[in-house]
């Protein structure tokens, strides 16, 4: 079919140019392309049946030799917007719709701009493009907004072949919804040398089995998710210290070296049955008895790769504007050797016309035979068969929109990230920076670039870790001279701790990489200091080498993106740990398989999905507190919600009050009311009690004397947790006294309402006088007991009691039954009446901050490292009594098996939790690792809403009907299998 009558045929409406991809490439766990594509990369065309398989075949024979020749060239464009009429792109269309270029190959772009661009050309081509872009770490490496992974050698840090499986088939997936058909990717090159200037994080490691492993497994998952993976660079270009990008790398080794190292990762995935393989401009004279590269090599491409190895599938040269062969062999005279050495496709030639030339009359005069032009043009086609391009060839933008950034993608590469931090030293466990200490912290960002944003990722997630109290900045980048080091190095001197991360990143035809002599030498001269120092590798992980002395620590994070930079600020913090395990050596510092496996010991945000649960599930929470305060329910409010390691919602909604003048945020202060009970009664109580200073079942009177009137000298300290005590619920404002120590001495003198243990009041006088045996016991006041014994060890530096006095502005409002509007004045009467100091209620506190209470209950009672609480003391409090008619625990209520709960309907049996008054709610179900915190200051602007009753047990559910299996990340893609 010409062009033109295809155009014909497209403005009638007869061709398919919209059908979405996924019907080409399939659904997760189906098979995504014809059958020959999962199977040897050798298949030839089936033609059994005489129709539609043997559409290679036909066309084969309907082309001319100058139409054969031309397919085989890959032409670039860049995926950025360029109008219809620009010279650029017209050249483009040209070599397509006129010179006839078989394949494209995008640079640089945008996803809309790349798909209108890649559905335009492929409706101007005689037959279907094969489209090709440079995915080594995704998308993400050539297009904006696309998903971007960690690089290849912090997939091997990580040691797990199914994140490479899973990176090549989300790329895949998102290639194929960007209108590509062929990674170039995996990079099967052995990085054994650190001088390396243009391999280095691109490889995978300096283990040849390593590479091998997962350069296979990423092979197994771009072909199952739609694509031909390409591996590269043939026969391997991880020993040199050479650009080819600039000059030509020549590798002396023998044979026996060859195939003991640089080709066992390429065998490994010609048996994972990668379609493509990418030839390097590479000379290797021990082996060719030349130092032709071996994209012009016929005894290293046909010889090795084909005979020897037995590779039928796509050969594709590197790309042949590099110098590498540019400064020996002309246009025509190297696309001529490309094709007698044994490849298939001419990848960017500076002059495919001349090209096409040289080529046309080496074949007429029988330098090329015409038999191999053949073969390698019904390769071509029998790949695009496959990929189904001879039935659909474009993509739908609304494919694109759906498939690519998807979040499982961008769980994935935040995990990956996570998994492959790799800690080389931590010199008296400097590392992790964990409350209670709190640090006055400088960052000097060492740079490559004069970009002024490079870093910034990683200084703004440092800022938001619980023990940096503050974080000065400077930055040290090729425009920097002696004067900056000079005063970063004075600067050092003023701080606790100086954290250095160096954004080295691979650069083509740049010849080097590694740290300037200036950045070397200030981080020398820093090293020496007395601030200790923590040095975060970005990007190349050889940059500490040489040095000495070494900074304190020294955590490399292979990857310079946005998800590296999160992770490792996250591992400063503790709140991801640092598993990986080095993939190479870098000499003096640290060999293969090194690492210093810290735990995470804190919370850290993270995607619902990083921790098994379903984010648009999860979103439904949006909806319903929304529709909540439409309704009126409340102006605004809080939410945390933690599972695992992870908090994976922590979000604020509305304003404090319904004037809409101050937006509501997560760090805004809320009136716990009765939360009070549980997050510093029940806590101070469970401290004194593991601390031996106070027995559950010993008499309330031993440590309050005044307690034993009128007959409680019976009554225990776990009466009172358990709300058994017979204790009355309040004390009205008549009762109550003109002070602080009237009310107490009202409250000791109380009678009994009923026989203690028979049943359960819930009343506020149990907390109080819990909260004066901790006095006593303690001899501190209750406001010092809590926040020195509890909000300072757990970070909860937005936690404490206030004076009932004073005004604080930044409170959530609430107004009390009297119409009085409280700003961080306690709502409570009878706590207020305390001075705003009691054990019922009277705590103000933020989402954050009991998010981190959260975490310590939902692991064990540890937090920062440091053991908190026993593990069986929570359990011990948190267990239901033996109160007859009663769901009460210590302190904490639990889920009540019938009937109304706050906890709603699907927390388990074991979960425990409490609410406020003011319209606060706490609960943790243990059996799923769970928590869930719900602030809001429904009193506002006055006591009356009551919707809060219906939106507790709503919310709940929607937060536990989003879990989907353990806490543990949901990735994309089907499951791994050889």
């Amino acid at each position: 079919m010409t062009a033109s009558l295809r155009r014909s045929l497209m403005a009638a409406g007869l061709t398919v140019a919209a059908v979405v991809v996924s019907v080409t490439v399939g659904a997760p766990g189906s098979a995504p392309l014809a059958a020959g594509l999962l199977g040897s990369p050798s298949r030839a065309p089936d033609t059994t049946d005489g129709t539609e398989a043997d559409w290679a075949e036909q066309q084969l024979q309907s082309m001319t030799l100058d139409e054969k020749i031309a397919q085989l060239f890959v032409v670039r464009i860049d995926g950025e917007f360029q109008n219809a009429n620009a010279p650029s792109y017209r050249e483009t269309a040209t070599l397509v719709e006129e010179f006839g270029a078989g394949g494209l190959i995008f640079g640089p772009g945008a996803p809309m701009t790349q798909i209108a661009m890649a559905n335009d050309l492929q409706a101007k081509a005689e037959r279907p493009l094969l489209v090709a872009q440079d995915t080594e770490w995704g998308v993400g490496m050539r297009i904006d907004e696309a998903t971007s992974f960690p690089p290849a050698m912090a997939i091997g840090a990580t040691r797990d072949a199914s994140h490479a499986y899973r990176v090549g088939y989300a790329t895949a997936r998102e290639a194929r919804a960007l209108g590509v058909h062929q990674l170039y990717a995996p990079v099967a090159d052995v990085n054994n040398n650190p001088k390396n200037p243009i391999i280095n994080v691109r490889s995978f490691g300096a283990s040849s089995s390593l590479v091998g492993t997962m350069a296979s497994a990423f092979t197994r998952g771009a072909q199952r998710g739609g694509t031909l993976a390409t591996v590269k660079h043939f026969p391997g270009h991880g020993d040199t210290d050479v650009d080819s990008h600039i000059n030509l790398p020549i590798l002396r080794f023998d044979r026996g070296r060859l195939d003991s190292l640089e080709l066992a990762p390429f065998r490994q995935t010609f048996d994972a049955g990668v379609q493509s393989v990418m030839t390097g401009h590479l000379a290797l004279p021990e082996i060719a008895a030349d130092s032709v590269p071996a994209t012009l090599s016929r005894p290293l491409t046909h010889g090795l790769l084909r005979a020897e190895l037995g590779f039928d599938g796509l050969v594709v040269t590197d790309a042949l504007n590099m110098q590498a062969v540019t400064r020996t062999f002309g246009v025509g005279e190297t696309a001529v050797r490309v094709l007698e050495a044994g490849a298939d496709l001419v990848l960017m030639s500076t002059n495919p016309h001349a090209a096409h030339q040289a080529v046309r009359r080496a074949v007429t005069h029988g330098r090329i035979d015409t038999t191999e032009i053949n073969d390698s043009v019904r390769r071509l086609l029998a790949k695009k068969q496959d990929l189904g391009l001879h039935e659909t060839r474009a993509v739908s933008l609304d494919t694109t929109r759906h498939r690519v950034a998807q979040r499982s993608h961008e769980v994935l590469s935040r995990t990956v990230a996570r998994e492959s931090l790799t800690l080389l030293a931590n010199a008296d466990s400097l590392l992790p920076l964990t409350p209670p200490e709190q640090y006055d912290a400088l960052a000097v960002t060492l740079s490559d670039s004069e970009y002024p944003g490079t870093g910034d990722t990683f200084v703004d997630r440092l800022r938001e870790q619980p023990a940096i109290e503050s974080l000065d900045t400077r930055r040290l980048d090729p425009r920097s001279d002696s004067t900056d080091v000079k005063d970063h190095l004075a600067d050092a001197s003023d701080h606790d701790i100086v954290i250095v991360p160096s954004f080295l990143r691979v650069q083509a035809w740049s010849g080097s990489i590694g740290l300037s002599d200036r950045h070397h030498d200030f981080l020398e001269d820093l090293a020496g200091t007395d601030t200790p120092v923590a040095f975060v590798a970005f990007g190349n992980p050889y940059a500490p080498t040489d040095l000495a002395p070494t900074p304190d620590a020294i955590l490399t994070a292979y990857g310079s993106g946005d998800a590296s930079q999160r992770a490792a600020a996250q591992a400063l913090g503790g709140g991801t740990g640092t598993p990986g395990r080095l993939p190479v050596t870098i000499p003096g510092v640290a060999e293969r398989g090194d690492g210093l496996g810290l735990a995470p010991v804190s919370p850290r945000e993270g995607f619902p999905e990083s921790v098994g649960m379903e984010g648009p599930r999860l979103a439904r929470l949006d909806t319903l507190l929304r529709s909540a305060m439409l309704d009126e329910a409340f102006p605004g409010g809080a939410v945390a919600v933690g599972r695992g390691p992870a908090l994976a919602k922590l979000d604020a909604f509305g304003y404090r009050t319904y004037e809409e003048t101050t937006p509501v945020q997560t760090g805004t202060q809320y009136d716990l009311a009765s939360l009070t009970k549980v997050v510093a009664t029940t806590t101070a109580v469970m401290k004194l009690y593991e601390a031996d200073s106070l027995a559950l079942d010993a008499p309330v009177a031993r440590y309050l004397p005044a307690f034993a009137q009128n007959g409680k000298e019976a009554v225990t300290v776990r009466q009172l947790l358990a709300h058994s005590s017979g204790l009355k619920s309040y004390l009205g404002p008549s009762e109550r006294g003109p002070t602080r120590a009237a009310l107490l001495d009202t409250l000791m003198a109380q009678p009994l309402t009923y026989t203690p243990g028979t049943q359960s009041t819930y009343s506020g006088l149990n907390a109080i006088t819990l909260m004066r045996i901790v006095e006593t016991v303690s001899d501190r006041s209750f406001d010092a007991f809590c926040r020195t014994h509890i909000f300072e060890p757990l970070g909860m530096d937005q936690t404490g009691f206030y004076d009932a006095s004073a005004i604080r502005d930044w409170v959530a409002p609430t107004t009390d039954t009297a119409g009085t509007r409280r700003h961080g004045s306690v709502h409570d009467p009878m706590a207020r009446d305390m001075g705003g100091v009691s054990g019922n209620a009277g705590l103000f506190s933020t989402a954050e901050d009991l998010a981190r209470f959260g975490y310590m209950l939902t692991h064990e009672g540890r937090i920062d490292g440091r053991q908190f609480l026993e593990p069986e003391t929570i359990r011990t409090f948190t267990a239901q009594t033996d109160v007859p008619g009663s769901t009460r625990a210590l302190g904490w209520d639990t889920k009540s098996p019938e009937g109304y709960s706050s906890a709603g309907d699907e927390f388990s049996a074991s979960s425990f939790g409490h609410t406020g008054y003011t319209g606060t709610s706490f609960w943790v179900d243990p059996a799923e690792d769970l928590f869930f915190v719900l602030l809001t200051n429904r009193v506002y602007p006055d006591d009356t809403a009551d919707q809060i009753t219906q939106v507790r047990p709503r919310a709940a559910n929607v937060v536990h009907r989003a879990l989907k299996g353990p806490p543990r990340p949901l990735l994309p893609g089907p499951a791994p299998r050889q």
